[in-house]
């Protein structure tokens, strides 16, 4: 077919026709391609979206449950910082007395004795809390059975889990229910505060 035979309405509809071909070829090329390219990123981040999303829903469908176990924990937190951490007369051998006679005398100790080390820092964490902590070691001295010294021990460690051993010695004597025990506890002690 030649252009020149044509008529000029024909060559008007398929020069018209042409260049409606090459831009719908141009936008398909630079449009529609990339823009595929585009819903598939879309829909994979859709995806991950979604899952994150369902699962905060499942998070917080549970934060009740998790805050009142939350709240539980820092009431019984409460009582050991009440109990542990506050030293009774100035002094946390005494405070530990007061706390761990009952334990020894359930356990079969008698002739107990407190006496009150020289204050062990931790260390200290890149970020200073407000309130540091610090071990005080508490030397105790008693006489009862090694069963009654393992009793003993058994029994602090589930009543004061932040209490630490940190020695035990036995001195054997003529009786075997009356044994020289000692301890030295590390006892959780208040230190400095970073900030008031």
């Amino acid at each position: 077919m030649n252009l020149q035979n044509m008529a000029p309405n024909a060559k008007r509809s398929l020069l018209i026709t042409a260049v409606f071909g090459a831009a719908a070829v141009s936008i398909y090329l630079f449009a529609v391609v990339p823009s595929e390219g585009d819903l598939v990123r879309a829909k994979t981040e859709l995806g991950e979206v979604q899952t994150r999303h369902e699962m905060m829903m499942r998070n917080l469908s549970g934060a009740d449950k998790v805050k009142e176990r939350l709240e539980g924990l820092n009431a019984g937190l409460d009582e050991f910082r009440a109990a542990i951490l506050q030293p009774s007369l100035e002094s946390y051998a005494m405070g530990a007395k007061k706390l761990l006679d009952p334990i020894a005398a359930g356990a079969g100790l008698a002739e107990t004795e407190y006496e009150e080390l020289p204050l062990v820092a931790l260390p200290v964490p890149k970020r200073l809390p407000v309130q540091l902590f610090a071990r005080r070691p508490i030397r105790l001295v008693c006489r009862g059975s090694y069963q009654a010294a393992v009793s003993f021990l058994l029994r602090v460690e589930k009543e004061f889990p932040l209490v630490a051993l940190q020695a035990m010695s036995i001195t054997a004597q003529t009786d075997p229910l009356a044994q020289r025990v000692e301890f030295v506890f590390e006892w959780p002690a208040k230190g400095g505060r970073t900030k008031k």
